[in-house]
Parts: C-alpha cells; sequence; structure tokens
C-alpha cells in the first residue's frame, strides 16, 4: 500500500556552518549552505509543477 504524501513541512536550522533537515518518518540530513540553496530552488520548483499538473513526473 502507497503511502500519502506528509502535510508538515521539513523544519531547517543553521548549525555550524551546515544547514540542518528534520523532517517526518525521521528524515534528517546536513547540507551545506551551497545545497541546501540548489536544494530549495528544486523543491520549490517541483512543487509549482505538482500543483500546475498533478500528473506530471519528472526526473
Amino acid at each position: 500500500m502507497a503511502r500519502l504524501p506528509y502535510d508538515d513541512p521539513i523544519e531547517a536550522a543553521a548549525e555550524h556552518g551546515e544547514v540542518i533537515l528534520d523532517g517526518p518518518d525521521g528524515l534528517a540530513a546536513s547540507l551545506t549552505p551551497t545545497a541546501a540553496r540548489r536544494s530549495a530552488r528544486k523543491l520549490a520548483k517541483a512543487a509549482e509543477t505538482a500543483e500546475r499538473d498533478p500528473a506530471a513526473e519528472t526526473p
């Protein structure tokens, strides 16, 4: 059975020059500031696509 998407946002904090992510179901990651910025842009783009065309699938 497929899981439903989470409706809770990922939390982000800056610690010792890194961006720490904490999310649902045990999601945890540490990114450089550059990787965090790039990831944020990719997340925003995917969210826009998902809202605009729910049937779309992007790589």
